[in-house]
């Protein structure tokens, strides 16, 4: 019965907060002097500063995905995670360079390296050895691709951008799909006996 009224508080908070975004007059962070600010559509190839912010945080997610994907290779201790890794720079890398395809425009903005948050989760990878580095590994996989989820699903709800809200779209079932292998993965690794 509580579970049941939970989630029914949890639909009903996130359908207001939806609601009172689509009231907004300027949800998507669009300048005033916006080219096509009047007519509620912008100017073909012109993005909203929302839009903007999705570029850079998905590419920096894509940036890490690629860089702790080429370290699980070298460092991962079951053959499983080295094949997850090297699947994450392989899919990752495809999806960054789509996304930076889709606006050039944005390519000087976006970060040529890593945030303070994953710098500091790969010197904590950088430390970690054997079955404590998979493990510690998926973990951030999981953390990550959750972020990235949410912030795809952002931008299909609330993005401006035709082509980004595509993009986004289009990107939600690769990341979906690596979720899931990482979390069957890590819950394996977490099951399994010490070694004799």
């Amino acid at each position: 019965m509580i579970r049941t009224q939970m989630i029914v508080a949890l639909f009903m908070l996130g359908s207001s907060t939806i609601a009172v975004a689509q009231t907004l007059p300027n949800a998507g962070f669009i300048a005033p002097d916006t080219p096509g600010m009047e007519t509620g559509k912008l100017a073909p190839n012109h993005l909203s500063g929302s839009d903007k912010l999705f570029i850079r945080q998905a590419a920096l997610g894509g940036q890490a995905e690629v860089e702790l994907g080429k370290l699980a290779q070298q460092k991962g201790n079951s053959e499983a995670v080295r094949d997850f890794g090297k699947r994450m720079v392989s899919d990752h890398s495809k999806a960054y360079d789509q996304l930076m395809q889709l606006h050039q425009d944005a390519n000087p903005s976006t970060p040529k390296e890593p945030d303070l948050e994953h710098k500091r989760r790969r010197d904590e990878l950088n430390k970690a050895s054997g079955k404590d580095f998979d493990i510690a590994y998926l973990a951030s996989q999981i953390q990550d691709h959750q972020k990235t989820a949410n912030l795809l699903l952002w931008e299909i709800g609330f993005g401006q951008s035709a082509e980004l809200t595509k993009y986004a779209a289009h990107t939600l079932p690769t990341v979906m799909a690596h979720l899931e292998m990482a979390k069957q993965q890590h819950a394996a690794l977490r099951s399994a006996p010490p070694p004799q």
